[in-house]
């Protein structure tokens, strides 16, 4: 998590995002990470209505999810931005 945490700290001063960390126990831990707008500008990014989504990670392990966020947003940064 402190990884995933440090990585996105330093991401978000040059790229900036809209970040949701959230947990109940109905839908265990969830990682939101989108792009507020910016839908039409990632043509091959998820969206949801106009945003780009970056992250959508769930999971009732917490270091799981954290983890598959962290190589979530490693991977879109490299298809659509060309590294991190």
């Amino acid at each position: 998590m402190n990884d995933f945490l440090k990585f996105l700290n330093e991401k978000l001063r040059d790229f900036p995002m809209h970040v949701d960390i959230g947990y109940n126990k109905t839908c265990d831990w969830t990682i939101y990470i989108y792009k507020k707008g910016c839908a039409n500008d990632y043509p091959n990014s998820a969206k949801y209505r106009e945003d780009a989504v970056i992250v959508h990670e769930q999971d009732g392990d917490m270091e799981l999810c954290f983890a598959k966020a962290h190589v979530a947003l490693k991977e879109w940064l490299l298809e659509n931005e060309g590294g991190y």
